[in-house]
């Protein structure tokens, strides 16, 4: 009997056996020329400097259509200054508006272009503040947050009293009959150093309270002069917050400024000279400065 024909079966692998899977084809890497990156960016340059020129301008005009087209874009989008307002100043109205004008931010203008931190620079450059916050408040508004310089002391100028403000400036048209309660000051310059003088005072409240004046001492430093009549030598500007630090430290422990001590020397770095106050009706050492 002859065989008959048909579709040939396949024999099916044997059991346990496994047809391994052909392996991935490997991944095909172009090299890069340097050369023709190179041509292509000057390719790109020179597009810009075609453009320019048909423009009929330079690539500053390049950029100004450029900037004038993302302000429009921002615009439309409502991204675009409508408010810069200024809290911290409202009992001085006229440094308001100085502050104002000075971060030189205009309504109307991109709300990406107003950079906080060069905004805080211009305010700052006013010299009648002592701190200031910008914010950009989404969508349209600027916040300037400022905290004006306040008057922290009179000093005597050798013909009549002046109001001193913390950062060492003459507050004009302040009357010193309206600030009584302020510290002063004496010496020649002794506004220069206003600034120090304040940072130390506020290391330690017992000192502040019973200060009586501050006399500046060669331009660079100050004796305290307290109502008890201790005088305590400070060290020159550039020092004066260490030894405030370690003053403050040392009443805490020991109650030295309510002592009987004629006078505190901290003029030495990480040194305390105390000098003790004198018997009742002995002759008092010259103070020295």
């Amino acid at each position: 009997m002859p065989p008959v024909k048909g579709r040939q079966q396949t024999r099916a692998p044997a059991r346990g056996s496994r047809r391994k899977a052909a392996p991935p084809p490997e991944p095909h890497y172009e090299s890069v020329d340097a050369s023709s990156v190179i041509f292509g960016l000057v390719m790109v340059f020179a597009v810009i400097v075609a453009g320019a020129a048909l423009m009929g301008g330079s690539l500053s005009k390049v950029g100004g259509r450029l900037s004038g087209t993302m302000d429009g874009a921002a615009g439309a989008f409502g991204l675009s200054i409508a408010d810069v307002k200024v809290v911290g100043l409202e009992d001085d109205p006229s440094l308001g508006r100085l502050v104002t004008r000075m971060s030189e931010i205009e309504p109307g203008e991109n709300m990406f272009r107003a950079d906080p931190h060069q905004i805080r620079r211009r305010v700052m450059a006013t010299g009648q503040v002592t701190d200031a916050r910008v914010y950009r408040l989404w969508p349209d508004q600027i916040l300037i947050h400022a905290t004006p310089a306040q008057p922290v002391a009179l000093w005597h100028d050798g013909s009549t009293w002046q109001v001193v403000d913390s950062l060492g400036s003459i507050v004009s048209g302040a009357k010193a009959e309206d600030h009584t309660d302020l510290i002063r000051l004496s010496g020649a310059a002794a506004t220069e150093g206003t600034p120090a003088l304040m940072r130390a005072l506020a290391r330690n409240s017992g000192l502040s309270e019973s200060l009586s004046y501050a006399e500046r001492v060669s331009k660079r430093r100050w004796n305290l002069k307290l109502r008890n009549g201790t005088t305590i030598q400070l060290p020159a500007d550039v020092r004066i917050d260490r030894a405030a630090t370690q003053l403050a430290k040392l009443d805490s422990a020991t109650g030295l400024l309510s002592r009987a001590v004629d006078r505190i020397d901290l003029r030495v770095p990480g040194k305390t000279y105390l000098k003790p106050k004198r018997s009742v009706g002995a002759d008092s050492a010259p103070a020295e400065s």
